[in-house]
């Protein structure tokens, strides 16, 4: 249950030995060895002092002057099973041969609770897709959900674990129970941060607790009982708030030292138009006022992860405290030019995103160099903006569009660079 585990692979010195150790295809390893030794092209301009990538994101993220737009993939990089997919190869190239463009690696901490043992998972094969039964056992009765993987495609919940009002009793009943804190370990993402070095951010997952509580519901189920039930809403939401808040104090003593960017995933579920502005704020907006507040009192900065329609919770977003907010998706999926979002946060906040994901997919050649040269024009010579793809890449294998695309949108982001 609520596993935030990390990705990282082997030594920072990667060899072809130590790819096959860490599952890292011959054919991507190249690509491997040429991201790690970036660090010795870094050439921002001839008139400023280099900035390596971590540092011009970092720059951007505190509204501090750049030199140059900054730019990084999404979570695409060659440190977990991108590297075994052949058809990824041409893409890591073009990020191993752009030393100006960064990387965001999403990371986490693995998590390990007492509960974990009254939970079990349950693998079935079922064609080309993979079935995982998971069973709670609560004091007031069984809970079962279902989750249906297609192969190489993202999963999908086809029986959510809360169904009726009973079994919403049974997890209320099991959020209840004593339970001594989680034990929680930042180890995989030190190991990954140690790795990355210069070439990025090392993005650190900490749960949002009101995703912690959708998340195990129909969505149309849950809006419907936050305008009907609330207050036992906001009930499973405290419970949860106060757990995140033990476990994201021990992720902050471990941190010492590493600047992570932290970041939460969730408030895009309670966004409008599927919740209005003030339930957004009950569920979301006054809790990560107090969990960002925990992370940047202890030094470190803080992102908001929100696809979709980001306009009418603009401002609390900001009232967060958040530094960053991504991804800035461009209308129809968002509802905010960037050249608007940028005049509203006003160096209050910075924004990452606006290469579409969806755009990768179907762009005809020359599509996305146009994209790149437009989003220059509203953002060259400004910081408090990261230019990144809208997602991670989700197809293993990718369309040969997509790679085609992305290696374009790589090659005119760093031919945009000084």
């Amino acid at each position: 249950m609520r596993k935030y585990i990390t990705s990282a692979s082997g030594e920072s010195n990667i060899t072809f030995s130590a790819a096959r150790r860490h599952g890292i295809g011959l054919l991507t390893t190249v690509s491997l060895e040429a991201i790690l030794s970036r660090n010795s092209h870094h050439t921002v301009n001839q008139e400023s002092p280099d900035m390596s990538p971590k540092e011009l994101m970092l720059a951007a993220i505190n509204q501090a002057p750049i030199p140059a737009l900054a730019v990084a993939t999404y979570n695409f990089h060659p440190f977990n099973a991108f590297s075994q997919e052949p058809a990824y190869a041409p893409m890591l190239d073009a990020v191993a041969q752009a030393p100006n463009v960064g990387m965001l690696c999403k990371s986490g901490a693995s998590r390990h609770s007492p509960q974990d043992e009254l939970i079990t998972a349950d693998r079935q094969a079922g064609g080309d897709s993979e079935l995982t039964i998971t069973r709670w056992v609560t004091p007031r009765g069984e809970l079962e959900m279902v989750h249906k993987t297609p192969q190489g495609q993202p999963g999908y919940t086809v029986e959510p674990l809360v169904k009726d009002d009973d079994d919403l009793e049974k997890f209320l009943s099991f959020l209840s129970m004593p339970c001594e804190p989680a034990t929680i370990d930042l180890s995989g993402a030190k190991q990954f941060y140690e790795e990355l070095g210069d070439q990025g951010l090392v993005y650190l997952s900490y749960p949002d607790p009101m995703y912690s509580v959708v998340r195990w519901f129909d969505f149309e189920d849950f809006a419907i009982r936050c305008l009907e039930q609330l207050p036992v809403i906001l009930e499973l939401v405290d419970r949860e708030f106060a757990r995140i808040r033990v476990e994201l104090a021990a992720m902050i003593d471990q941190a010492v030292g590493y600047d992570f960017l932290f970041f939460t995933a969730g408030p895009e579920l309670a966004t409008p138009p599927m919740l209005s502005p003030e339930i957004f704020r009950q569920l979301v907006t006054c809790y990560q006022r107090q969990l960002v507040g925990m992370i940047k009192s202890a030094g470190h900065l803080v992102s908001i992860h929100c696809h979709g329609r980001v306009r009418a919770v603009l401002d609390q977003f900001i009232e967060m405290g958040a530094d960053l907010l991504e991804p800035m998706e461009p209308p129809p999926q968002g509802d905010i030019s960037l050249e608007q979002a940028r005049e509203e946060v006003n160096g209050r906040m910075c924004l990452m995103g606006y290469i579409q994901d969806q755009d990768l997919y179907t762009a005809q050649p020359g599509e996305m160099r146009s994209k790149v040269q437009a989003i220059r024009e509203v953002g060259a010579g400004q910081t408090g903006y990261i230019m990144t793809p809208t997602a991670t890449p989700f197809m293993h294998p990718p369309p040969e569009r997509f790679v085609r695309n992305y290696v374009e949108f790589v090659q005119a982001a760093a031919e945009q660079l000084p």
